[in-house]
């Protein structure tokens, strides 16, 4: 079964994944270049297991009139840190066939010269980025689709926050936005009638074990 989002709230979600995270090639003039480029999401894309419940993937036209207007690349999330920002056009972003883009070029301060090592070093290859939903459809497992885990797809983003280069990633530390979409499967399976929905499925254990385990 397919459901839509069904209310406004939008909490604000992260999500982290490996990019492609690397630094241009020396400019013309010979000099190494300090243009950092990476993708912060990529299309049609499966995630791991999140929450160990569920997994999703962003559709294609996601960042279709997306509001982008105001978004800073930082690190770890912190916005003391601040790397670039769309509103001084230091940062880019774009989308293509494989997802969002972004583009900058590392300032020259302490911690632009150390992200830029550390990038060209490999101990920082990993970006994520924080976004509001306001569309997505769900396909909760049960017995009659067979669905391992519950999957998600996000049909459209309404806001980008920031884009963060990340030491570790967040992706699994999204308590506020997961405790709402708990709560919607949880409306969703007092709607359904008792002999419509299989409620031993292994989605529907572990979801209850994570919802125990944050209320005790």
């Amino acid at each position: 079964m397919s459901i839509k989002k069904q209310n406004n709230s939008e909490p604000i979600e992260v999500r982290s994944d490996i990019s492609d995270l690397h630094i241009e090639t020396r400019n013309q003039s010979g000099t190494a270049s300090r243009t950092i480029v990476g993708y912060a999401a990529k299309f049609e894309k499966w995630s791991d297991p999140i929450m160990g419940w569920f997994k999703e993937k962003i559709a294609r036209d996601a960042f279709s009139g997306t509001d982008m207007d105001d978004v800073i690349m930082c690190f770890n999330h912190d916005i003391n840190a601040i790397l670039a920002r769309t509103t001084s056009d230091t940062l880019k972003l774009s989308t293509d066939e494989t997802g969002l883009r972004f583009e900058f070029d590392a300032p020259d301060t302490t911690l632009g010269n150390d992200i830029l090592e550390l990038v060209r070093r490999g101990d920082i290859s990993k970006c994520s980025f924080k976004f509001k939903v306001d569309n997505d459809q769900w396909r909760y497992a049960d017995k009659d689709n067979g669905l391992e885990f519950d999957e998600r797809t996000i049909e459209h983003i309404s806001k980008v926050i920031d884009v963060s280069l990340v030491v570790f990633p967040a992706y699994k530390d999204t308590e506020a936005s997961v405790r709402e979409l708990e709560e919607r499967k949880a409306e969703w399976l007092k709607s359904k009638e008792p002999h419509s929905v299989t409620l031993d499925t292994s989605s529907r254990d572990r979801l209850l074990q994570f919802l125990n385990l944050k209320n005790q």
